[in-house]
């Protein structure tokens, strides 16, 4: 249900900001309804409308009007998703607000062609207001560009932050091998779930048949392994695509040794893992494509865990003392209704 917080339109792509909630406790007359404090920012009700606009929008051309409703078990405990959102919003404008403050030190602003291109953005967005929408909504186009402009900067602060960061991945790290895994399995699985080991003579049995199944593949050119699968019913033979620790994982140290050090076109011998017995045979050992993306994929996991510890220690200046119950009013966060 995530998901559709990771495409929260085109004024918070790559930083995953989409963030804001609300607190009513005063009227300012240049900004509008205050719906909460966050360290040396106000948050207005028209800023809010901004974001929970958005991503009412995407959450309703992906899930249809009835997802706010919708019950969802979370580790705090169940909440619509009309609840997970607003603390979501709140959370991620926050974040924005953080990283902006930051971008003074980091030498970060935004250029002519930027502020250009978020006033375009702004006013795409209020344009398709109704008059309805600006009557309610304290929504003003300066308060479009400015958020625009935020997430913007926002994400220049993220990306300059990262680059700081020098992150090595080596080819062998990210290598991504495709093999082919005939499995003559030492278990079955019974109705309740429950995994109950072969005995050992079951165990001698199906090495007996592995052995057997090798001899036929390298005798037999005619012998395909759909034709062993089939005679020997093998339940879990299939082609899988996998990195040096997911094979680790998977099958031990020994066993992706063993699988790795497989030339493509190569059958192994007879291998022995938890699962049982297997005949390996080596497809691509390095996929250039998937250890590229593979590649691609692990250095964004590693820029994330770097950034959220940089991150939490400027949370910690900005406000170490916001509490979403305390501090946000939700009595102004309701006067926009999701799905209406």
């Amino acid at each position: 249900m995530r998901k559709g917080k990771k495409i929260v339109v085109w004024l918070l792509t790559a930083v995953c900001l989409i963030s804001l909630a609300a607190c009513g406790k005063k009227q300012d007359e240049n900004t509008g309804t205050v719906v909460y404090e966050f360290g040396d920012s106000v948050v207005t009700y028209g800023e809010f409308y901004i974001y929970a606009k958005t991503i009412e929008e995407d959450y309703q051309k992906n899930y249809g009007n009835g997802i706010w409703s919708l019950e969802l078990t979370t580790d705090e405990g169940s909440s619509t998703v009309k609840e997970i959102t607003i603390k979501d919003l709140v959370s991620d404008i926050n974040r924005v607000k953080v990283l902006v403050s930051q971008a003074e030190e980091l030498k970060v602003a935004l250029s002519d062609n930027e502020k250009a291109e978020a006033e375009n953005a702004a006013d795409k967005f209020y344009s398709g207001l109704t008059e309805k929408d600006r009557e309610t909504s304290e929504v003003t186009k300066a308060i479009v560009t400015q958020v625009m402009e935020e997430n913007m900067l926002a994400k220049k602060v993220y990306d300059a932050k990262i680059a700081e960061y020098d992150f090595e991945i080596s080819e062998e790290e990210a290598r991504m091998t495709t093999f082919y895994d005939m499995v003559f399995e030492c278990y079955s699985v019974k109705e309740d779930g429950a995994v109950e080991e072969y005995t050992e003579e079951k165990k001698a049995i199906q090495l007996e048949k592995a052995n057997e199944a090798l001899s036929s593949l390298a005798q037999g050119e005619d012998v395909t392994y759909e034709d062993i699968v089939d005679k020997y019913n093998l339940e879990y033979s299939a082609t899988y695509t996998m990195s040096k620790t997911e094979m680790i994982e998977e099958y031990g140290e020994s066993v992706a040794d063993k699988l790795l050090a497989l030339v493509d076109g190569e059958v192994s011998t007879v291998v022995e893992s938890k699962y049982g017995y297997h005949i390996f045979k080596m497809i691509k050992s390095n996929d250039e494509d998937l250890t590229k993306k593979n590649k691609e994929e692990i250095i964004t996991k590693k820029q994330k865990e770097y950034f959220n510890g940089v991150y939490e220690e400027w949370v910690k200046k900005y406000d170490s003392k916001f509490n979403f119950e305390e501090d946000v009013d939700m009595t102004v966060i309701q006067k926009f209704d999701f799905g209406k």
